[in-house]
């Protein structure tokens, strides 16, 4: 027990230490972009005494290090700031669209794994047939797309030739579909590899022999017995993948306009809203740092070997 704390310790500690660098790297890039937010917004005729009114009201005439550490205290008290484009506060855009990110790589993350899994098992057992062949080099495909190609394509066929989906937006639990297997098709290939590797490993076993001899059906040896040994870094796969669709997201969002954090970032960047940019990267952050997190105690918890490394 002493062990599995000392090791989720370590992983808190290190994860903190990784949202406090995204949060200080995020703010230099953002200080680094040419132009400048309020000469963005402002009519070019306003005066440059105006225009420096309006940036001691937002807090940009401090050093950039000064505006860092402002923002770092708001932040652990609570309040995210005020959008300078927008004029709204940061915390509730956040919370409005944080349920559609999540909702879409939930989506995703499920198709995965009912795809990914069944295929997976399927191959290993028709090892170098056609099947195993047709699944490996699919799988491979699709890893190679790059999202928003496959997301165009997924649009031109499904809703513009075919008009049995929705284009883009959100109109209803169909608009979920085609961002959901676009983000979800690329990395599909990634749990179909390690479950189709995994399995290949347990079917070597001699349990899986015994079993075999004791009599039991060919389906209740694989499910019972292979799948259930082979899940364990399937698994921990799960929650590891989740950084992976939330920053893929940010692209997808995009493509399909899902009112997401993913578009939100995309139009603060545009902006220069140096404001909503460094709220959203600290969320998107803070998410991946538990959901590896999380990944790290179960692999921990699995397999102790982990937790003596």
């Amino acid at each position: 027990m002493n062990d599995i704390m000392r090791f989720i310790a370590k992983r808190l500690a290190i994860g903190v230490l990784v949202v406090l660098f995204v949060t200080i790297l995020v703010f230099a890039i953002m200080q680094m972009m040419p132009g400048d937010t309020i000469d963005l917004m402002v009519d070019t005729r306003v005066s440059a005494e105006k225009v420096a009114e309006i940036k001691a009201q937002w807090g940009l005439d401090k050093h950039p290090v000064v505006q860092y550490f402002y923002w770092l205290k708001n932040i652990l008290q609570g309040d995210f700031g005020t959008s300078i484009s927008l004029k709204q506060g940061v915390k509730e855009l956040i919370l409005q669209r944080l349920p559609y990110t999540l909702m879409l790589t939930g989506a995703s993350l499920l198709i995965e794994y009912l795809i990914a899994i069944p295929l997976g098992l399927w191959a290993a057992v028709k090892k170098n047939k056609l099947p195993d062949k047709v699944l490996t080099v699919s799988t491979i495909v699709l890893w190679s797309m790059p999202p928003f190609w496959l997301g165009v394509l997924f649009m031109m066929v499904f809703s513009i030739w075919l008009g049995i989906l929705p284009l883009s937006g959100w109109s209803g639990i169909k608009s979920l579909i085609l961002p959901a297997f676009t983000l979800a098709l690329p990395t599909l290939a990634q749990i179909f590899r390690l479950t189709r590797s995994e399995v290949l490993d347990v079917l070597d076993e001699k349990f899986v022999t015994t079993a075999h001899a004791k009599g039991l059906k060919n389906k209740v040896v694989l499910v019972k017995h292979v799948l259930r040994n082979a899940m364990i870094p399937v698994t921990v796969m799960f929650f590891l993948s989740l950084p992976w669709l939330i920053g893929g997201s940010v692209v997808v969002e995009n493509v399909f306009a899902w009112p997401g954090m993913g578009q939100l970032l995309f139009k603060a960047i545009s902006k220069q809203d140096f404001v909503i940019v460094q709220g959203v990267v600290l969320v998107i952050t803070v998410l991946t740092v538990i959901c590896n997190l999380i990944g790290d105690i179960v692999a921990g918890v699995l397999d102790p070997r982990i937790r003596l490394e």
